[in-house]
């Protein structure tokens, strides 16, 4: 026969777990959350930019910040290993608590129906599942259960702040423009050029001459530059998905000594560098924090905060930011050189309780930095 419930002793307990998500836990050791990224990118840069690395770094960081323990297993753009891997952790007789994987070569179904089998609660960050495959499998916390959330930028506002700030340095001229995104089956690819278009179709004077897709690579997209410019003598800008590609059309543009603006997304070192020499246009900037976005919402969780009463299960987050001559050093400065000094714990809803969907305001991210004594 069950017990009569004590509401009491039940309203206290719940108090008191509020009081523990509002201030900084101190673990015992061994007990922080274990998370495992499975990263679809490589251990060490090889011609494709060093986003992945990046991701990796700054969940690194985030992890240190909220005492979590991370194990990053690279699955070097082999989207069948990637696969292997899935399998792997979800075998494991121990499982970690969570797991963060992306939805990179549309591998992502597979994983999370694998993944389903274990303990472990699942996340899903950088590229969203598509409408085909959702219809496959549902979506988050529906029949796979575990997996809670998926996480990414809204890359087609970052597209669309890219193709208004290389419009307006043309202006009064208008914008003949050619676009190299990434190859047409990854979502993230599709939805930069999207937010490219949505701003182009706003403006009169600006037009599309072609969009070209790309590996991703600096010399496939300096040879694709080098084509679509002679074919298009008209164009006055290039827009490119990534800094790999952004400063491969550049080379095709200063080889042709055109009056042609570049601008890309992602925002790596040397990109930021050559846009501070005057080189390249701008960047827009912040795609490898997603990781780090990922474990905040996961911090939260872990401790009773549920990110999906602030924003929900799936959160697409607005906050790529387009960096230029003026602020270039100050971002490469923060980022690359103190960047292990990022205290993400300004985001948490647990540590700094407020109402509303979660902010990850870049600027926030950067007065957290330490700077030199």
């Amino acid at each position: 026969m069950d017990q009569p419930i004590d509401r009491r002793a039940a309203l206290r307990a719940i108090a008191h777990v509020g009081l523990l998500c509002m201030t900084r836990p101190v673990l015992a050791s061994g007990s922080s959350p274990r998370v495992v990224f499975l990263n679809p990118g490589e251990a060490v840069e090889l011609g494709t930019g060093q986003q992945w690395q990046l991701v990796s770094r700054f969940m690194q960081v985030a992890a240190q910040t909220f005492n979590m323990q991370l194990e990053i297993l690279y699955a070097e753009r082999d989207h069948l290993l990637m696969l292997r891997q899935a399998a792997q952790v979800a075998n494991r007789a121990e499982a970690p608590d969570y797991v963060v994987l992306v939805n990179e070569k549309m591998a992502a179904d597979q994983m999370l129906v694998t993944l389903a089998r274990s303990t472990a609660k699942v996340i899903v960050i950088h590229n969203d599942l598509t409408p085909s495959q959702r219809s496959k499998i549902g979506n988050e916390r529906e029949s796979i259960r575990n997996w809670i959330g998926t996480v990414t930028a809204n890359a087609a506002r970052g597209g669309y702040r890219l193709m208004q700030y290389l419009y307006q340095r043309q202006s009064p001229a208008g914008a003949q423009v050619i676009g190299i995104t990434g190859d047409p089956n990854t979502p993230v690819s599709l939805e930069r050029a999207e937010g490219v278009q949505a701003f182009l179709s706003q403006v009169p004077d600006a037009h599309s001459c072609q969009l070209a897709f790309s590996d991703w690579s600096y010399a496939d997209s300096a040879e694709k530059a080098r084509v679509l410019l002679a074919r298009y003598p008209q164009a006055n800008v290039i827009w490119a998905a990534n800094d790999s590609m952004a400063l491969g059309a550049l080379s095709a543009v200063k080889a042709r000594h055109a009056p042609v603006l570049v601008g890309g997304m992602g925002a790596l070192q040397e990109a930021l560098a050559n846009v501070a020499n005057g080189g390249l246009a701008a960047m827009v900037a912040g795609d490898y924090f997603i990781g780090a976005w990922a474990m905040v919402l996961l911090y939260d969780y872990h401790r009773g905060k549920d990110f999906a009463t602030s924003g929900g299960v799936r959160q697409k987050l607005d906050y790529l930011s387009v960096i230029h001559r003026e602020n270039a050093l100050r971002f490469k400065e923060a980022v690359f050189a103190r960047g292990q000094t990022f205290d993400f714990g300004v985001y948490s809803k647990c540590l700094h309780p407020r109402p509303g969907p979660y902010d990850f305001d870049l600027e926030r991210l950067l007065n957290t930095v330490s700077t030199p004594s």
